[in-house]
């Protein structure tokens, strides 16, 4: 991933792009996107973080799990050299700045956006990737949806077979249960959930024993990626199947 216009960076929650400034909520969740500022979930720290990992990359197919206010999806579209960026997100669409943005920028050929879609419909899913991308495969997947155990892992199952070799399958956020903040660590938030953590231990066992499906895992802060392999995976793949687990179970945290 190359950028293509220049960012220049405000702080650590503003930066401005093309003339249209970017500003990240992290604290509230509140803020909506207008015609004249973006709301996304990423800080400048991560974004650079982003740039720097995705530079030798090729990343022109993205399909991002999670829209939210659209600040990634249009900062990809307008700032990288993606030439194409898919969307989805289980919330329905309340978001005409977005569409203002897209459409006043002639983007709309390049950024697609879906809303009321869930991140493990496999149907609905895998129509979204046939219909926007073809034949085509994924350079770059992002999971920035749920954040959740179970549908993090079918997400991945449904769309992990569609990446080329050498593409990347990143999760954000794989680590929010062993964040410090006290609304983790009392449950109060997510306590009854499976850590995602757990979909990481299990990525990593399965990449053990198939580097011909992973040929690299990294772990970053904000966000682990997976490298595809080689092998050509059919539709019907299956995590489980790959677990070579001496015959024990893993215990979800």
């Amino acid at each position: 991933m190359q950028l293509v216009k220049p960012v220049h960076w405000i702080s650590e929650t503003k930066f401005v792009v093309d003339g249209l400034e970017f500003g990240s909520d992290l604290a509230s969740y509140a803020e909506k996107t207008t015609r004249d500022r973006v709301v996304i979930l990423k800080d400048s720290r991560l974004l650079r973080e982003y740039l720097d990992f995705l530079a030798p990359h090729k990343t022109a197919n993205i399909l991002e799990l999670g829209i939210w206010q659209g600040g990634s999806s249009l900062f990809y579209g307008i700032a990288t050299d993606a030439r194409r960026v898919v969307a989805i997100d289980l919330a329905p669409d309340k978001h005409p700045a977005i569409a203002e943005i897209i459409a006043e920028r002639a983007l709309s050929d390049r950024i697609k956006l879906h809303f009321g879609v869930s991140q493990d419909d496999r149907d609905t899913v895998r129509g979204v990737i046939e219909r926007e991308f073809g034949d085509e495969p994924l350079d770059l997947v992002v999971d920035d949806a749920s954040h959740q155990y179970d549908y993090s892992r079918r997400s991945f199952e449904i769309v992990f077979p569609r990446l080329r070799e050498g593409g990347l399958y990143i999760i954000e956020d794989w680590n929010w249960a062993h964040y410090g903040a006290e609304i983790y660590q009392s449950g109060k938030k997510w306590g009854d959930n499976p850590a995602l953590t757990n979909l990481i231990f299990e990525l990593l066992i399965a990449y053990g024993s198939h580097p011909d499906i992973f040929s690299n895992i990294v772990a970053c802060h904000g966000f682990v990626a997976i490298q595809k392999g080689s092998r050509r995976l059919d539709d019907d793949f299956r995590l489980d199947d790959l677990l070579r687990m001496r015959g024990k179970k893993l215990t979800l945290i």
